[in-house]
């Protein structure tokens, strides 16, 4: 029995739904109704209506504080879940087995999610001071070692609003070391720029020391995830000319190589 018109064209209300989840995806943050409604070129009543269903299957929240929309739970999750299939992540796990190898502590991935660097995988060090972070942690962009290489590497319309976001709440609280404006945060992003890596030694509430490096894609323009090595404050040595920080570049020019196809 030939296919008809009909069952080759679809279901619209899905294509509407994918059309919003699109937007909330490529958007720099959460979004009003107004501008979601105005971008997808649909009146605000039906994307409200859309939303509340998306909202109900985890594909969509929306904070009770702004009344804005953002990505899911469950888009995180299948996001996750369609990374740890791919070629990259594969070969990126094994870069991670060899780093904890050399360092004996925890290393971990992170690409580009939702809210942010998420961790979407993680081998941990075998001894009981070991760090570690739960599955699917976002890193802070301006505080954390993963967040800065993302800050530094990353389009800047991507990184910003999430950037300019944790350091009004770094200066409400007061959290030390971070960078409390742009022209600060720039500064630290120039040597991460041009030393190729970020570290971090935090005393404060996390006490994690980390280095953390980009890896970019074959044209080297674009960051394809960062690999970082964390552990507690006084076990692992980050000092720019250090043994670990030279391991890490070493480890992202070969990932690099891999991805690029000039090794096997």
């Amino acid at each position: 029995m030939p296919v008809t018109e009909d069952a080759r064209s679809g279901v619209k209300s899905v294509e509407v739904a994918g059309q919003l989840l699109r937007l909330l995806a490529e958007a720099g943050g959460p979004m009003r109704l107004a501008d979601l409604s105005r971008a997808a070129a649909m009146p605000s009543a039906k994307a409200h209506r859309y939303l509340v269903s998306l909202s109900r299957s985890g594909l969509v929240e929306q904070d009770p504080a702004t009344a804005r929309y953002e990505l899911g739970p469950l888009m995180l999750r299948a996001g996750l879940a369609a990374l740890g299939r791919s070629d990259l992540l594969k070969r990126a796990e094994r870069a991670l087995e060899a780093i904890v190898a050399r360092t004996g502590e925890t290393a971990a991935a992170a690409v580009w999610g939702t809210h942010g660097p998420t961790h979407v995988r993680l081998v941990a060090a075998r001894h009981a001071l070991a760090a570690s972070v739960p599955p699917g942690h976002v890193c802070p962009l301006t505080y954390s070692a993963s967040g800065l290489v993302f800050c530094a590497f990353d389009e800047a319309e991507r990184t910003m609003p999430f950037a300019e976001r944790e350091m009004s709440q770094s200066r409400a609280i007061g959290r030390p070391g971070a960078p409390a404006d742009a022209a600060a945060l720039e500064r630290v992003l120039a040597a991460v720029r041009r030393r190729a890596f970020a570290t971090t030694a935090n005393e404060g509430d996390t006490g994690l020391a980390a280095v953390s490096v980009p890896v970019f894609d074959a044209a080297g323009g674009r960051i394809r995830l960062a690999l970082t090595v964390f552990s507690r404050v006084g076990r692992l040595n980050v000092a720019p000319d250090g043994p670990v920080v030279a391991l890490m570049l070493e480890a992202a020019a070969s990932l690099e190589a891999e991805l690029h196809g000039l090794r096997s």
